[in-house]
Formats: C-alpha cells, structure tokens, sequence
C-alpha cells in the first residue's frame, strides 16, 4: 500500500504481528533499515506487477512476503476508504474482528460508514475488511 505521494506505507510492531493485525496492539515506529528493506521489496514488486499490497515479516536480516494482493487501495491518511457516508458509526476496535463485520452487514446497504476508534493501522485487518466492504471509513486514535 502506498501514501499519498506514491511511497510505501509501512506500518507493523517488533515480535510477532497477529497482535497489530486484529487491533490489538497500536502500529509502532519501526527501524529505519526494516522500513528501507521492506519499502524496497514494495518497489521491486509495483515495478513487476503494478500497484500491489503486501503483508510482511522481517526476520532480521531480511523482509519476506506474507501475502501479496494486486491492485491499488483508495486508502489515504487516515481515511481507510473514501465515500460519502449518510452519518457516521462509531466502532471501538476493542470490539474485535467479527464485532467489526457484524457493523459493516448492519451498514452495507443504509448509507453509513463506520469509524474505527482505536490505535490500530490502515494496513491492519481492520482495514482490510472495511476495504473489500466499500464502506465508507476512517481512524480516529481514542481521546
């Protein structure tokens, strides 16, 4: 996934990411040779394969992939994905995964988005499903 200006967005957490992935634990600010390696592995597969998303693990002395998705996000920022949303639902990302989708089916055809609450990433799962839903959404850190 790229930010705005066409860069990698790398986000994860030192140790293990399934914590990260499901919200459970907020992104981290990584070191800078893990976010080169892993932008630069991102810019060796947009160059093979166009605009692509990938999950990752850095092991050290390397990054691998996880899974890769082709195609571009419409992600931007804090907006997971854009659109006009009728109101606004508020979603605490403590509420889990399945909490998440059984909002998004309540939300699907009435015209509202949904707001995560919560320190979680664009990149996360969250985002993820959000995403392949088309709803309407965006981050907002708790306060």
């Amino acid at each position: 996934m790229a930010d705005p200006e066409g860069e990698p967005l790398v986000e994860g957490v030192a140790g293990s990411g399934d914590d990260f992935m499901i919200g459970q634990q907020a992104p981290e600010a990584l070191p800078e040779e893990v976010v080169a390696a892993v932008s630069s592995l991102y810019s060796r597969a947009r160059e093979l394969l166009g605009p692509v998303r990938l999950e990752w693990v850095h092991d050290g002395r390397q990054p691998w992939v996880l899974q890769l998705h082709r195609g571009a996000t419409e992600t931007v920022g804090r907006v997971i994905y854009p659109g006009e949303a009728s109101r606004y639902r508020r979603f605490e990302v403590s509420g889990g995964l399945e909490a998440l989708r059984a909002s998004i089916a309540e939300v699907a055809a009435t015209g509202e988005g949904i707001v995560l609450v919560g320190q979680v990433g664009v990149t996360s799962h969250f985002g993820d499903v959000l995403r392949k839903a088309q709803i309407p959404s965006r981050l907002e850190e708790p306060g």
